[in-house]
């Protein structure tokens, strides 16, 4: 097994204790702390190899396997906030605060997080899926769940997507929320506001607060079959594999 083989089955085998590196998020449940610090020299090791990044390489889907913050902070939605408030103190609270409220009493959890690349068409096509509801109970009084589970699939479309100099930059279009198979729609919510695509970009220009355009950018940090490695303008980290990739490879 050559090196990098041997560095990417450890990122697995950490992104896997910690939930996608949710359990080392201290707002979320401060455990296994030195998985963080393990975690950042495994990348460091990575971006050391210095591969090529092409269009090529990047296009096609990608599954998020670990962040060092929040997970839907990786769509292009968050990442064009992230960089309009142009203040890393302000972003990083803005989130939590988002997380606070959207993830209150354990209603709302975020299950898979895809994203697609697509050079030719200039697209970026993020998408993550949430539950509400999932484990609703009185504790030690009662054993049945007092609410059925919803859910949906958060979509997000950014546009002119250009690769420069291993970076992707891009601006947020549209998004929507569509039903996810095996899941309840949510009521009232899913006649009114679902499966309809919503004009962020035109909305976000006319907001008085708002002096540019919504765009957002991320580097490319390590690339190569399998794996990809990215950083926002923060340094977050973001890491994606491809759907079909098989973890007995990597034995």
């Amino acid at each position: 097994m050559t090196d990098i083989e041997e560095i990417k089955k450890k990122i697995y085998q950490i992104a896997a204790i910690t939930d996608r590196g949710q359990r080392l998020n201290k707002l979320i449940a401060p455990m296994y702390q030195e998985k963080l610090k393990e975690m950042g020299n495994l990348i460091d090791s990575l971006e050391s190899f210095n591969t090529e990044v092409s269009e090529e390489k990047l296009s096609g889907e990608w599954e998020l396997i670990y962040s060092t913050v929040e997970l839907f902070r990786s769509s292009p939605f968050f990442l064009a906030i992230e960089k309009a408030l142009n203040d890393e103190f302000k972003s990083n609270l803005f989130f939590k605060l988002h997380q606070l409220q959207v993830g209150s009493f354990g209603l709302s959890t975020i299950g898979r997080i895809a994203q697609n690349i697509d050079f030719d068409k200039k697209e970026f096509l993020s998408t993550f899926d949430t539950t509400i509801f999932g484990l609703t109970t009185i504790p030690i009084l009662g054993w049945f769940k007092l609410l059925p589970t919803f859910g949906g699939r958060v979509i997000t479309l950014a546009d002119d997507l250009i690769l420069e100099d291993k970076v992707l930059k891009m601006n947020l279009k549209k998004t929507k929320v569509s039903k996810v198979d095996g899941l309840n729609k949510i009521p009232l919510f899913s006649t009114l506001l679902m499966e309809r695509w919503y004009p962020v970009k035109e909305v976000w220009e006319k907001l008085p607060w708002n002096k540019q355009s919504p765009s957002c950018e991320v580097s490319v940090i390590y690339l190569d079959d399998e794996v990809r490695v990215m950083k926002d303008i923060y340094g977050s980290t973001f890491v994606y594999i491809r759907p079909t990739i098989s973890l007995l490879n990597s034995k």
